[in-house]
């Protein structure tokens, strides 16, 4: 038996290496049906190691079927348990290409991780946790921490003029499981009102959940609310203070038009605040959930702001929503994990969540400056920056280029990580040219990358 290899110094205990080792012979038929095992006291001696060690083994091996014991004569395998494994294969999507290179990203909706305060969060976190409540880790309710609840309520109503109170707030995992359960709320036959363009994670949220969407085309001013259709949607998506990707403003005409309609036809508005927080001149766009909170779904999330591993998002939501959205909530996880609130709750209140984001702003801005700076030194006039007045990305529209899949190919394979304008488009109805444009996000590029990036765009535009 000096044949079964036995690591010692593995962190795998010694059964289960042994019980590893038997399970593979039988799934694979090495061992076949009736054929007997070593008794314990042999394979411990041969082993060297003690017998409780081969015990524990057969015991787990018996426990899943896949040997029996017979009083008196030993241990034998199972009938039908020859198997072939599937073997997972795993690999990484983001961070390296294919040739193992290092991608330049121009990914949108990524901070800076770099500079996420994890010390600060680290310490916060800890002291939370060590002064928590013992009724704090037993399950929680559905609309998730009070004290988290009450300290967004007076964020968001001092910073975006949110009007709510903590009991109207309802914390998720991230923005995407708001939408997702939002989408509960449209029955068969119904169906929403979308931007066009509109970002990756409402798309794909309203397909996953098999959610019948109908365009509204954005211009210059944000959705054209003159075009909302006579038959009323259940929900409309809009992001009004930066829209995706564009990142425009809508107006308050349009603001006000919008939420007639939605008091006129019973209908609700989601407002999705994508990342409207790192605005960089002037105070930021009031929210338009202030203008009928009753109509008005608000939307936000810390992924931008704070980190997306935290997965913390929000709803401030109607009154008449609160059951409905409740029983939904709890249908789908009961509630959001208690301790990163309670953690959150404190970062929020102790003022280390404002003056992280005011130390982003100025970051971003350097950083929109340098990307701009880069594109305006490699294409000179033959580039049209637009919508980068706030946020972690902008437009970039090139004169007689257009980036069609070949295109976009030869980018990737210069292991360039960007996104086509005309990609978040769910039909061609824009006010906009859209086939010439890129969208550059820049939150987590460094600017040696930014540079370098840029120069391999120019030199692949150039070889057109």
């Amino acid at each position: 038996m000096n044949f079964i290899n036995i690591d010692r110094k593995s962190r795998i205990s010694l059964w289960k290496q042994l019980y590893i080792y038997y399970k593979e012979l039988i799934l694979s038929g090495k061992l076949k049906s009736k054929d007997k095992l070593p008794s314990t006291r042999e394979l411990s001696r041969d082993l060297n190691i003690a017998r409780n060690v081969v015990l524990d083994c057969y015991e787990q091996l018996m426990a899943e079927g896949y040997v029996y014991s017979k009083s008196g004569s030993g241990t034998y395998v199972c009938e039908g348990v020859k198997f072939q494994q599937v073997k997972i294969k795993t690999k990484s999507h983001f961070t390296k290409s294919d040739n193992g290179i290092e991608k330049i990203s121009f990914r949108t909706g990524i901070p800076d991780l770099d500079n996420i305060p994890i010390n600060k969060w680290a310490q916060v976190y800890k002291e939370s946790i060590l002064n928590m409540e013992v009724t704090q880790m037993d399950y929680q309710n559905s609309f998730g921490n009070y004290e988290l609840r009450s300290e967004l309520s007076s964020y968001l109503e001092r910073v975006r003029g949110v009007c709510t109170s903590p009991d109207n707030i309802l914390i998720t995992n991230g923005a995407a499981q708001a939408f997702s359960l939002l989408c509960q709320l449209v029955k068969d036959q119904e169906y929403v009102l979308v931007e066009n363009p509109l970002s990756y994670g409402i798309l794909h949220t309203l397909e996953s959940n098999q959610v019948t969407m109908k365009p509204i085309r954005v211009d210059e001013y944000g959705m054209v609310t003159s075009e909302l259709p006579k038959q009323p949607p259940k929900l409309i998506f809009t992001t009004p203070s930066h829209q995706f990707p564009t990142g425009v403003v809508l107006p308050i005409n349009r603001r006000i038009e919008m939420i007639k309609y939605a008091q006129k036809h019973d209908t609700y508005i989601v407002e999705d605040d994508y990342d409207s927080e790192f605005r960089f001149y002037g105070n930021p766009i009031q929210s338009m959930q202030c203008l009928d909170p009753e109509k008005v779904i608000y939307v936000g999330t810390f992924s931008k702001t704070l980190m997306p591993a935290l997965r913390i998002g929000y709803m401030v939501l109607p009154d008449k929503l609160l059951g409905k959205i409740e029983n939904i909530k709890y249908a789908a996880d009961l509630h959001s994990p208690n301790l990163e609130q309670i953690a959150l709750a404190r970062f929020i209140e102790i003022g280390l969540f404002d003056r992280h984001v005011s130390k982003m702003r100025r970051l971003y801005l350097k950083k929109r400056n340098y990307l701009i700076q880069c594109l305006e030194k490699e294409f000179g006039e033959g580039v049209t920056i637009t919508g980068a007045q706030a946020g972690m990305h902008f437009v970039a529209a090139f004169k007689d280029v257009i980036f069609d899949k070949n295109l976009m190919s030869r980018i990737s394979n210069k292991n360039i990580e960007i996104t086509a304008m005309n990609k978040h488009y769910i039909c061609n109805n824009s006010a906009f040219q859209i086939d010439n444009a890129l969208i550059f996000g820049y939150g987590n590029t460094k600017t040696e990358q930014m540079e370098k990036g840029i120069k391999l765009l120019g030199d692949i535009i150039c070889s057109l």
